[in-house]
């Protein structure tokens, strides 16, 4: 619970700092969501635009971490088809991703 707070925490200051450098709230974003959602079992979240304006969410838990890159196994793929980087996101599909892309699920 203490990792998940401070998590939140840095992602907070991520969107404080965008307002000054770009640059550096890209990374304190990345480094926040490394820690928040880099670890085996956390249960993560996506928000996936469909069409113009309807929003879908894509549920999963992450099974492996690899360097900068998290294994998440999709749970809930959403309302919608998603196919993102020419992988189809389905039931128990295994989609190798950034942890930036992903949120933790509350």
């Amino acid at each position: 619970m203490k990792r998940l707070a401070a998590s939140f925490a840095v992602l907070l200051v991520s969107a404080v700092a965008s307002a000054n450098d770009g640059q550096l709230a890209r990374a304190l974003h990345e480094s926040a969501a490394r820690a928040a959602v880099g670890h085996p079992g956390v249960m993560v979240c996506r928000q996936l635009l469909v069409g113009i304006v309807n929003r879908d969410w894509v549920r999963g838990e992450v099974i492996e971490v690899q360097g900068h890159l998290i294994a998440v196994r999709i749970e809930d793929p959403g309302r919608f088809p998603h196919i993102l980087k020419g992988v189809p996101y389905f039931h128990g599909a295994v989609v190798w991703t950034a942890p930036a892309e992903w949120t933790p699920c509350l």
